[in-house]
């Protein structure tokens, strides 16, 4: 009810779970059933691929994704949730939409995968203009579920796993004159403020005190000096210990002589690492796992300059 768009699955040649009354609707407005009008209009089972559906009367327009296996994994349904979602948000033009996803699963892991994979496909980078995008956007997203089943624990895992990926992906695409190691020490900072997640950054004066030369000398050529950030999440009772150890390079012109002119602004995703292992923290806080977790994150900026570190220098 209520819905604008609705994204369904399509394996083996089937949709699977396609509300009923939704499919009538669409037989009695168009003659034919909403599987018949979207394999005649070229919906496959294989990967992303997406056909659009017109409405019937006031029902929602309907889009049909590839769910790629007759057999879904959990990894199918959450790559088809954010392609279909990704497609919904194509349709809204200037305004807002409702989209729920039903691909007629009852598997706990699977549908956290789809609740995952429907609010990933939501995201949208805003970027930095006078003119920002204005485009459509989502309003709510439901996961529809075959027996009716509300379970909070599968959306409140979701959120905190999503919000992780998008805190990576929103330092990834933040330019690279924004995020440099020392901003990004301090988001660090921000990021685990108030969680059990304990965080210690070295500046330029303790790596060198410390002996931290490769890591000096990396970011040697740069106005803006390294920085390495620790972190470390220690709950009482844990007996695992893992560690984790993302590459930090905010801006990265090393072998600049071989590097093509147009993939040079992409160099700021040198981070991407590092982004992943730090937004890893800010799940593992609010998720309260039972794991000794340290991250190790070494952030610089590799610029030339008459500082820099030449080769065959000691």
């Amino acid at each position: 009810r209520n819905v604008d768009v609705l994204v369904v699955g399509l394996s083996a040649g089937q949709i699977r779970e396609l509300p009923e009354p939704i499919d009538r609707a669409f037989s009695k407005r168009f003659g034919m059933s909403v599987e018949k009008m979207a394999t005649s209009l070229g919906a496959k089972s294989s990967a992303d691929t997406k056909r659009t559906l017109p409405a019937a009367g006031d029902g929602p327009r309907i889009v049909v994704v590839g769910l790629e296996s007759d057999q879904p994994s959990a990894e199918n349904f959450r790559r088809a949730a954010g392609a279909g979602v990704r497609h919904a948000a194509s349709l809204a033009d200037n305004g807002s939409l409702t989209v729920a996803v039903s691909f007629g699963t009852a598997d706990v892991d699977q549908l956290a995968a789809v609740a995952e994979g429907a609010l990933l496909g939501s995201y949208r980078y805003q970027p930095i203009s006078a003119a920002p995008n204005n485009g459509g956007k989502i309003d709510t997203i439901t996961v529809v579920h075959p027996n009716a089943v509300k379970d909070a624990a599968i959306t409140s895992a979701a959120e905190t796993v999503v919000q992780a990926v998008v805190t990576a992906r929103e330092w990834v695409n933040i330019p690279a004159n924004l995020l440099y190691p020392e901003s990004f020490a301090e988001q660090v900072r921000t990021l685990v403020h108030d969680s059990k997640v304990a965080v210690d950054v070295l500046d330029e004066t303790a790596l060198d005190r410390l002996g931290y030369g490769g890591l000096m000398a990396v970011g040697g050529g740069s106005s803006r000096p390294p920085r390495l950030v620790r972190l470390s999440y220690s709950p009482r009772g844990a007996s695992f210990h893992l560690a984790l150890v993302g590459k930090g390079i905010t801006f990265d012109t090393g072998g600049i002589s071989i590097k093509a002119g147009p993939g040079m602004d992409e160099m700021k995703y040198d981070m991407c690492g590092a982004g992943s292992v730090l937004g890893t923290f800010r799940a593992i806080g609010e998720m309260g796992l039972k794991s000794n977790v340290v991250g190790i994150v070494a952030a610089c900026e590799n610029m030339p300059s008459g500082r820099a570190t030449k080769p065959g220098d000691i």
